[in-house]
């Protein structure tokens, strides 16, 4: 009911008492499709809202002037006098007659809210939305009177049997709007479904009765606001009459209407922030989830499948007992044994004894990866659990307090799914992000003076720094306190691999890369940005690579 008619009426009546006599001051906008007026020797502004979702004007307190994005409009206006405010008569548009005979015309039509400047000839001379399209137009007010005659409900529903009461009624009296016009049925008894024909003289004597009452309610306004009962108590309707309809929540009653529409707005903005970020969040925990649950699945499918170690031990060893029979330069070679022939596949570059220490190199590494990939499994169903926990309670929250306390006690682990301050800080960093073996994270500079940066300023004395040897590249940092444990051996060689990649060297199948600690790493006084002296370092071997998990700022 914020841009009701009724409720325009009495925000005209009680503006006219307010600023009648006093000069603008001051016409800016610092939000989108909202104005504010300030007057002279009165310490409110008026705002006045023509967001689609929020059609109204209040007065407030304890508003102030942003110093950055802020913008005059309607500069004629400043220093002009308020003479009268009123609402016109048969419309949604309150009138801020000015000295001079010119007005303020704020228009409450949904999405095409505005406020017009007219001059005394009625010819538009400015404009606060899409002034190009409307100024030098005339304005043309609706002409008639509001006339509360029940007797032309009655010639509708006589006229049109099978419409429905709740809609005659709106076309009776245009200006009531559903909320009042649902109202008036709930008070009757009668059903907003409810058609013409099915209407009794006694229903339509109850309706005329509950007109008539809301009518003389409207003369006598008490401000109020209904607000759900339970948690995060979501505003649901504002009004100037009670409304008997909205039983189920609660009702909050105010002394003065703009404190009241200033509740409502500042608490339906802060409801509809409240269950955007937590439906952020749980979208985000829902994607994770479903991520991990494809990746166990693959994973699991892998191990059912199992390790091919014994057969490669069972081609070494069979290599190893017949050495004699096999020469280099075959392709394969069959064996008798208990259980039957035994072909072992060969390399014809090899000799015997090579491809029995091939066979057994593979059974080493088939039994590592089984291994690996059992561990990571298990890390994996970990890591889903904790995606399930979180969702659930981020699924229950229903207040900002509630938000607040789910932030701040689950930041470590929210931070492991991209959520939270430090998530956020890293996606506003310059830097490359990848993740490594074990969950690390390795920032890689991206020019010369971002290799000071981060290198200077965002790494701390213990993580693991990183730069091909004797090449010009990126600085390379292994962030040693953003996973549980130390770095793993291929956690390191990755992070080379990534220093190697972003160097001159990337075209090398491989790259020395100097690895130290960064409290080894010290910046010359005057040295060019990006240049360093290691006092002392230990050299990786690496393979030009970027690790499939990457974080992002890539």
């Amino acid at each position: 009911m914020l841009s009701n008619y009724y409720t325009l009426a009495i925000l005209a009546t009680d503006l006219d008492s307010k600023i009648r006599d006093r000069t603008i001051t001051g016409a800016y906008s610092q939000e989108k499709d909202e104005l504010v007026l300030s007057f002279d020797g009165l310490l409110d502004s008026l705002i006045v809202s023509c967001s689609p979702n929020v059609n109204t004007l209040y007065l407030h307190s304890s508003f102030s002037r942003a110093r950055a994005n802020s913008v005059d409009v309607l500069k004629t206006i400043c220093g002009k006098q308020v003479v009268s405010v009123s609402i016109q008569p048969m419309d949604r548009v309150i009138s801020f007659q000015l000295q001079d005979g010119v007005k303020i015309l704020t228009q409450f039509f949904g999405s095409k809210a505005n406020v017009l400047l007219v001059d005394d000839s009625s010819l538009v001379v400015d404009a606060f939305k899409n002034a190009r399209s409307v100024v030098d137009s005339r304005y043309a007010p609706l002409e008639g009177e509001i006339v509360h005659d029940f007797a032309a409900l009655r010639a509708l529903v006589a006229e049109e049997p099978t419409q429905t009461v709740f809609s005659l009624l709106k076309r009776a009296f245009p200006v009531l709007g559903s909320t009042l016009a649902n109202e008036i049925l709930f008070r009757a008894g009668v059903s907003v479904r409810a058609q013409g024909q099915e209407m009794s003289d006694e229903q339509i004597r109850r309706l005329a009765g509950s007109f008539t009452t809301l009518l003389t309610e409207l003369s006598r306004p008490i401000p109020r606001v209904y607000i759900g009962k339970e948690p995060p108590h979501t505003p649901h309707r504002f009004s100037v009459v009670a409304l008997n309809h909205c039983h189920d929540f609660e009702e909050r009653l105010f002394p003065d209407i703009h404190e009241a529409i200033r509740f409502f707005i500042s608490k339906t903005r802060s409801a509809s922030t409240l269950l955007a970020n937590a439906s952020e969040i749980v979208a985000t925990l829902h994607q994770h989830s479903i991520k991990l649950q494809r990746t166990i699945g693959a994973v699991e499918e892998d191990l059912k499948t199992t390790s091919r170690a014994d057969e490669y031990d069972r081609y070494a060893t069979t290599l190893m007992a017949n050495l004699g029979a096999v020469k280099k330069g075959m392709k394969s070679a069959t064996f008798p044994s208990e259980d039957g022939p035994v072909t072992v596949p060969l390399d014809s570059a090899l000799s015997p004894v090579q491809n029995a220490q091939r066979h057994f190199e593979k059974a080493k590494k088939s039994r590592l990866a089984y291994d690996q990939s059992r561990k990571r499994l298990v890390e994996l169903r970990g890591t889903l659990h904790l995606a399930e926990e979180l969702l659930a309670a981020a699924e229950a929250i229903t207040t900002k307090e509630g938000l607040r306390q789910f932030m701040g006690d689950r930041a470590k682990q929210l931070d492991k799914f991209g959520i939270g301050e430090k998530a956020k800080e890293r996606e506003e960093l310059p830097f490359r992000i990848f993740v490594v073996d074990g969950g690390f994270e390795v920032w890689a500079g991206k020019s010369s003076r971002n290799n000071d940066e981060l290198t200077m300023k965002h790494s701390k004395p213990n993580d693991l720094w990183f730069h091909a040897r004797g090449a010009s590249g990126s600085h390379v940092v292994l962030k040693t306190n953003t996973s549980n444990g130390e770095p793993s051996k291929k956690a390191k060689e990755q992070a080379a691999g990534i220093a190697a990649h972003y160097s001159k060297m990337k075209n090398a199948k491989m790259v020395p890369v100097a690895m130290t600690e960064r409290k080894y790493v010290r910046k010359p006084k005057g040295a060019p940005p990006g240049t360093v002296v290691l006092e002392r370092e230990k050299v990786i071997f690496a393979e030009p690579a970027l690790p499939k998990g990457k974080a992002g700022n890539g």
